[in-house]
């Protein structure tokens, strides 16, 4: 049985969702990350473009310390990473909804994925996704891949009746 955690990124930082991922990646179990989800709302964002983004809790690119999160979006879907620079990432897939990515982030195992909201109106747009950024959509992209492959194989056989 699968174990799917939530947490919501509401206060601009990525720190949450990547202590909770790294906290998954070595092996802890039953975090779950709750916070209140009283956002103001300011009217109905514009919805993204398909295309390659790059958001921060920094406007600027590349900075020790500060999250950041890479994505790549066609139609509604959006695969990508959560990472600090030099340091480790989380991939994920999902949809983007306006300016709001509802994702999967890809713990390792994939057994303790997590359920992760980003409000992107509460981080900083970067207008440049450098090399560093692009390798680690790349990665993502495959780890997406394999997941979603991963969940076909896994996925309960239909029982085949003769007529």
């Amino acid at each position: 049985m699968k174990r799917f955690l939530q947490a919501s990124i509401l206060s601009g930082s990525l720190k949450t969702v990547l202590a909770v991922s790294s906290a998954l990646v070595l092996g802890s179990t039953g975090i779950a990350v709750a916070e209140p989800t009283n956002i103001a709302a300011s009217g109905p964002a514009a919805p993204l473009a398909d295309g390659t983004y790059l958001y921060g809790d920094t406007d600027q690119a590349n900075q020790i310390g500060q999250g950041y999160v890479v994505f790549k979006k066609q139609g509604q879907n959006v695969t990508g990473a959560f990472f600090y620079p030099q340091s480790e990432f989380s991939c994920f897939t999902g949809t983007a909804k306006n300016q709001r990515l509802d994702v999967l982030s890809l713990g390792a195992p994939h057994e303790n994925a997590l359920e992760v909201e980003v409000p992107l109106t509460k981080m900083h747009h970067i207008q440049s996704v450098g090399d560093t950024e692009q390798n680690s959509l790349s990665m993502c992209q495959q780890e997406v891949a394999a997941y979603q492959k991963q969940q076909q194989i896994a996925a309960p056989v239909t029982q085949w009746t003769t007529p």
